[in-house]
């Protein structure tokens, strides 16, 4: 048996999980050995001093994907230099979920040949899998007989999993967990680069402010030099000791000095880590952790080298895009996957589907970005018998006070007014009680 030691914090629920995967994977000790590797991985990726600040994706911390996923909740129980605190709240609720049920989940036939295939498939990053491996224990939970569909090679894709819910009533259910399109991976592409000019003006001069731009056009359409244009207008035209505001075609901004004394106070004694909470410092307010920027002159901690011990100067950059035609083209994901899940369940079954994705916290797009999924499944035109149709909405959080933290909302439609009840994929969690999206929920 597994035995944590030197974690951030215990959490037997988490171990379940990973030691459900290590028992049904056949070999827990090599399990156990590819995990350990990914934390080894993720130390030698962040040591070195150059890249602080640069947060690490999965994808970039080798080719086992699988491992690299799977380490962070290993890390939170045994290794804190290796657990992330930005990846940890992408990574260990679905860890958390599966250890909650791993009793329904031994009942459900075919999880451990679904489960053995994800660990086979190392450069493949395993959020679907365990997305489909999370809901049928749920739904086994709820004491629903339930198995999953194996797919016959040459034939077309089949439904993930089918219900048996009564003597002569089967459902199939497709699940979805939609990942950022191609036009969302393009838009942070596009926008980084506008950040980088900016950024070489930063470190030049040695500024510590806080930017904050919200984008009125799609991020493609702005110039390079955006940012470092009304950065160098700002400078000639005002010390900064005021709040500078602009608006144009490209966007509406402000720009003022960042408070580089509070963070000289929270370094005074100890040593901050480099990132939402030393954000925060410098501009007063919790900032989006996926969509800001923090470039600094700073000593890193000789410990634990993400952390560092004193700062000369330190600049946020942060940033949205309203535009409607880039919200629009986000939610024609959603219709391509619904039009695949749709003809994946055709047939004389009844149906249900569920789709899962992100959504930035405090993100003014999103509304209407729900808004636009909303339509678009009102004015899909089925082709199966669908019972019921769900999409979570999922808000991960590095949150101060909390070691990892994600909140959801589901929409959920059925045919006609049939009421259809709540299945969240996070069933054992606490109702936050109110109908504001998880994406406005104060923490």
């Amino acid at each position: 048996m597994y035995t944590p030691l030197h974690g951030v914090e215990y959490d037997e629920d988490i171990l379940a999980g990973l030691d459900w995967l290590a028992v049904t994977s056949g070999n827990r000790r090599e399990f156990w050995d590819r995990l350990k590797h990914a934390q080894e991985a993720y130390i030698a990726a962040t040591g070195d001093p150059e890249r602080l600040g640069q947060d690490p994706s999965i994808a970039e911390l080798g080719v086992d994907q699988v491992a690299s996923y799977l380490a962070q909740s290993k890390s939170l129980l045994d290794n804190r230099r290796s657990w992330d605190p930005a990846l940890a709240p992408k990574t260990v609720p679905l860890i958390k979920q599966l250890g909650l049920n791993v009793t329904g989940l031994d009942r459900v036939s075919g999880s451990g040949t679904r489960a053995r295939r994800m660990l086979r498939e190392r450069g493949t990053y395993p959020e679907s899998a365990l997305f489909e491996l999370v809901m049928a224990g749920n739904y086994s939970a709820m004491g629903v007989d339930t198995m999953f569909i194996d797919e016959m090679p040459g034939q077309s894709k089949t439904p993930d999993l089918r219900l048996v819910v009564g003597p002569e009533e089967i459902l199939n259910v497709e699940l979805k967990r939609l990942r950022p399109g191609l036009y969302d991976q393009r838009e942070r592409i596009y926008e980084r680069s506008i950040y980088q000019h900016a950024a070489e003006l930063i470190y030049s001069l040695r500024l510590s402010l806080h930017l904050d731009v919200t984008y009125l056009c799609e991020v493609s359409e702005v110039p390079p030099t955006y940012l470092q244009n009304w950065l160098t207008r700002a400078l000639s035209e005002t010390s900064l000791t005021q709040e500078y505001v602009w608006h144009d075609r490209y966007g509406a901004g402000k720009i003022k000095s960042a408070n580089l004394a509070a963070v000289h106070d929270d370094v005074q004694d100890s040593s901050l880590y480099f990132g939402t909470k030393m954000a925060r410092l410098l501009t007063g307010s919790i900032v989006n952790e996926y969509r800001y920027h923090l470039i600094a002159d700073a000593t890193p901690d000789w410990r634990d080298p993400r952390y560092v011990s004193a700062i000369r100067f330190a600049t946020v950059v942060t940033w949205r895009c309203n535009s409607t035609e880039a919200i629009q083209r986000k939610a024609r994901h959603l219709k391509a996957r619904l039009v695949e899940a749709d003809r994946q369940v055709a047939g004389g079954q009844p149906a249900i589907l569920h789709f899962a994705m992100d959504v930035d916290l405090d993100d003014p797009a999103a509304d209407l970005r729900r808004e636009r999924n909303q339509q678009v499944i009102r004015d899909f035109i089925s082709n199966s018998h669908l019972s019921a149709l769900y999409v979570h909405y999922l808000v991960p959080r590095t949150c101060e006070r909390h070691t990892w933290l994600i909140d959801e909302t589901v929409d959920r439609f059925g045919p006609g007014h049939v009421p259809v009840p709540v299945i969240p994929i996070f069933s054992n969690s606490e109702p936050l009680g109110s109908e504001v999206p998880a994406w406005r929920q104060p923490i």
